[in-house]
């Protein structure tokens, strides 16, 4: 009997096979991740905190008092037994080192340079063993050039790399003008990791109630052809590891065994867009294991 070795080794870690479950729903359950753990992931990324979580958690009572003496609070649950911020993610960090041995990998998601990036620093504190920068930006304004997008991220990446000793991956989006520059950049800015590519919801339009409407595209087989091009493109030129995300959804495992080739030091994540409960030695559709 053929025996294969799939070690491989991911933003630093030893992994035992290149299968990674991406952040998603699935990371918010302990028993959810002990599943994965025994189908055989070698690693979990943790669900994103979001950065307008972290502005929430941040938020005083005083701040929902009106000027005028009126009163709102009383609209709004009790904050204590309603706690979504850093502090639950961090405690659920936590709790997730001391119930598996795979490798836990933290997520934040942001678009703004600034004090929120000081939670990198507690996600390393709280135990997990990488972060993966889950970064989101619309830019809207007319005045806002491709090189100030750019930027942006650049500088984010500087700031959490400034406050953290853990590796970073950073997730990006398909729609940079020029990939492969805005990749060499990020990995001459000390990358450890790119994660391609990241899929966002994009909400429809309600017609007949003229508002819009939140409609969720779960990816499918044919997603993998983006990033699985980029990755070959980008292989060689940079240094940092490289991830693929999405499009990975086959029970029998025949999509993802197209992911990546094992010993090339480049991760595969999953799809992480599926919610349904992975039993031991299944797979929820979407989560390779």
């Amino acid at each position: 009997m053929w025996i294969v070795d799939l070690q491989t080794q991911y933003l630093g870690l030893s992994l035992r096979n290149p299968l990674v479950a991406s952040a998603s729903p699935l990371s918010r359950d302990v028993g959810q991740v002990r599943y994965m753990e025994d189908a055989g992931l070698a690693a979990v990324v943790v669900f994103s905190l979001f950065e307008e979580e972290i502005h929430h958690g941040e938020l005083t009572p005083e701040h929902y008092r009106r000027p005028n003496g009126g009163d709102v609070m009383g609209y709004f649950p009790d904050h204590a037994r309603y706690e979504t911020g850093p502090n639950a993610y961090l405690t659920h960090i936590e709790h997730l080192k001391e119930a598996v041995d795979i490798p836990i990998i933290g997520s934040l998601n942001g678009s703004t340079p600034g004090g929120w990036t000081e939670h990198a620093r507690q996600i390393e504190t709280a135990g997990a063993d990488a972060l993966e920068l889950n970064l989101y930006h619309l830019p809207t304004d007319p005045e806002e050039t491709g090189d100030d997008v750019e930027d942006r991220y650049l500088d984010i990446l500087s700031e959490v790399r400034s406050a953290v000793d853990l590796p970073v991956a950073v997730k990006l989006d398909p729609y940079f003008s020029a990939m492969a520059n805005i990749a060499h950049r990020l990995d001459q800015a000390g990358v450890d990791g790119l994660v391609l590519f990241n899929c966002f919801y994009q909400p429809d339009i309600d017609l007949d109630r003229l508002e819009p409407y939140p409609h969720v595209v779960l990816s499918t087989p044919f997603d993998l052809r983006l990033p699985l091009r980029w990755i070959a493109i980008l292989r060689g030129r940079v240094k940092a590891h490289l991830a693929h995300t999405g499009g990975v959804q086959s029970r029998g495992g025949h999509q993802g065994a197209h992911g990546r080739r094992p010993g090339h030091h480049d991760g595969l994540c999953s799809d992480g867009a599926r919610h349904r409960p992975c039993p031991p030695g299944a797979v929820a559709d979407g989560t390779v294991v």
